[in-house]
């Protein structure tokens, strides 16, 4: 009896993955007959927004100190936004027009990123500390002055300071756009930088330019670069 039970499991191991195998489309089309399939949102938006993306992951030797990931918004970005929210929120077209207009007059005046990242909430100054259990507890990561790292804007080359940089409550459709990079561990802020210097230039003149986010720790450093970046689109 015990023999016989054993075969049969020995039976079931080898031969049931393999049927699974070679009737996986009829079970495809079973599942799908069977359990009403949702409608996937065309993934135009998202592959349209990722030029506008960038990420970087700052290494110490096989530990990772820290990850950034940026949405730069531009016009283009911005104008890609709307349509993906259009299309989720029915407005007509009036609102559509002004809510356009209103996207694109923000970035007259601020240059405008989504960024968000992550850092271990603990790090071990030394080696001696790994094998002693101690320490170090790390404060926020952007946005204060306690913050461990600090951001800057370079353009062509020149450097900037933002004026201002907060955490913020990452809207749905951005999270859509950061796909894989979002998660429930990473904070988000909404960093701008004004769109003028100090002798009232534009930084981004019509053209291209060479767009850089720097960020700097007291021990490290790490940049998100966008190169050959139109700020503002063609507009009527």
């Amino acid at each position: 009896m015990r023999y016989v039970y054993h075969n049969r499991l020995v039976i079931t191991i080898l031969f049931i993955p393999l049927l699974l195998l070679l009737s996986g489309c009829t079970i495809t089309k079973w599942s799908a007959s069977t359990f009403r399939q949702a409608n996937v949102v065309s993934p135009h938006f998202s592959q349209s927004m990722e030029p506008f993306m960038k990420t970087a992951v700052v290494y110490n030797e096989f530990a990772s100190i820290a990850e950034f990931s940026a949405l730069f918004l531009t016009d283009q970005a911005r104008m890609i936004y709307a349509d993906y929210f259009f299309n989720r929120n029915f407005k007509t077209p009036e609102e559509q027009d002004l809510a356009r207009e209103r996207l694109l007059t923000e970035n007259n005046y601020y240059i405008t990123f989504y960024v968000i990242g992550y850092q271990p909430a603990t790090i071990y100054p030394t080696d001696r500390a790994l094998f002693f259990g101690e320490y170090q507890v790390q404060g926020p990561l952007l946005g204060t002055p306690d913050a461990q790292w600090k951001i800057s804007l370079l353009v062509d080359g020149k450097e900037y300071a933002p004026c201002d940089v907060r955490a913020a409550q990452l809207p749905v459709e951005f999270q859509y756009f950061f796909a894989r990079r979002w998660s429930q561990f990473k904070t988000a802020y909404k960093v701008r930088f004004d769109v003028k210097n100090s002798q009232g230039h534009e930084l981004l003149t019509p053209g291209e330019h060479h767009v850089v986010l720097k960020f700097n720790s007291v021990v490290y450093d790490a940049q998100l670069e966008w190169k050959d970046v139109i700020y503002h689109a063609q507009r009527n």
